[in-house]
């Protein structure tokens, strides 16, 4: 069975095939940093808080647990951010005095003391 006509086959067991290039699965941070990137582009101009943490790709943020952790005090620790919001969410905790609720900053302060009281820093 030689010929243009044959070209594919393999010992007449029909055409060669090859699987489907299938990409790897996203690691937790490569899924966290682009749920974050569409969170950011998307909420970039609201000013209404509520509808920035109820943004789906905040929330989906939050739904991939602890894993995601350290990597948003990672952040943190280079820059108070709105994870603050989150942090409790996934964490169940809240470091954050009631007199420091709605600084940033102070909110940032007492969930990276949290970490490296964890030792998640």
């Amino acid at each position: 069975m030689h010929g243009p006509q044959f070209e594919g086959i393999c010992h007449g067991y029909g055409p060669v095939q090859h699987p489907p290039r299938v990409p790897p699965p996203e690691t937790v941070d490569q899924r966290f940093r682009r749920l974050e990137a569409q969170w950011n582009a998307d909420t970039e101009f609201l000013s209404d808080a509520g509808k920035i943490v109820t943004h789906p790709p905040f929330q989906a943020i939050i739904s991939l647990g602890a894993d995601v952790v350290p990597i948003m005090l990672h952040d943190l620790h280079a820059c108070p951010s709105l994870w603050v919001w989150a942090l409790p969410e996934i964490t169940g905790a809240n470091p954050v005095a009631e007199p420091d609720s709605g600084n940033i900053r102070k909110m940032t302060d007492a969930w990276l003391k949290w970490g490296r009281e964890k030792g998640l820093l």
